[in-house]
């Protein structure tokens, strides 16, 4: 992994289910990880090794969603054995909602049910 999240960062991020009372478009992510077209972004941590966030693989935005992640998973990828996953060193904490590719990826799935409906 590169850029691994430091302590400090690890140390803002809620407890596991300490957001449940907050709307999933309030939640505030506060790590960003990436390689190539797959995002996993933290919303909770429990201390250890697993994260709350929403996590969106090879771009498939209809496969999206909120789920748990483990540090250590990501700690292991690694593409044609020379890239790895990055801590967006850039990234600064946010709500769901003002994150254009969360919001984008849950409209396209919102879409696609209602087609699947009519």
């Amino acid at each position: 992994m590169i850029n691994a999240p430091t302590r400090e960062q690890l140390s803002l991020l809620p407890g596991l289910y300490e957001t449940e009372h907050i709307p999933q478009e309030d939640k505030i992510v506060y790590l960003h990880f990436t390689i190539d077209q797959s995002h996993w972004w933290a919303i909770e941590w429990d201390g250890q090794d697993t994260f709350f966030g929403f996590v969106l693989l090879y771009g498939w935005s209809q496969y999206a969603e909120f789920g748990f992640f483990q540090l250590s998973k990501l700690r292991e990828i690694k593409v044609v054995g020379i890239y790895e996953v990055v801590n967006d060193p850039f990234w600064i904490p946010q709500a769901v909602k003002d994150i254009s590719m969360i919001r984008n990826t849950l409209h396209f799935q919102c879409m696609q049910q209602n087609r699947s409906v009519a």
